[in-house]
């Protein structure tokens, strides 16, 4: 299990600094309203749709930007080592509890005593 928690944390470490990354472009981006746009239905429908803009623009420019691509990379290689620790011990837990039977054998009964 510590091989698997590990793997988990590093896909963990992985994902919270590429959205630092991004939310560091998304606020160098940023830029303050005017106060005629402060209660205007159309001005935040208008603010909105920046914000929105700004924020795919950061996650286009994190994909441009080959230090942060190399760290997707590297975290998508994270997430793949972490999948196959965790599905070699899940496989390694069922072939545990069925153990070498044969197709339709029944298992044999367990011993509360033991």
């Amino acid at each position: 299990m510590d091989e698997t928690k590990k793997a988990w944390d590093e896909v963990g470490e992985g994902f919270a600094k590429l959205g630092r990354i991004i939310s560091e472009r998304y606020r160098r981006n940023a830029a303050a309203p005017s106060p005629a746009e402060a209660g205007a239905a159309r001005d935040s429908i208008r603010r909105a749709t920046e914000e929105l803009d700004r924020a795919f623009t950061a996650f286009g420019d994190t994909l441009r930007d080959d230090e942060a691509r190399e760290h997707m990379r590297d975290t998508g290689r994270k997430l793949a080592d972490a999948l196959k620790v965790t599905i070699n011990e899940v496989s390694e837990q069922i072939r545990r509890s069925v153990g070498n039977q044969s197709p339709g054998e029944p298992k044999p009964p367990v011993d509360p005593g033991t």
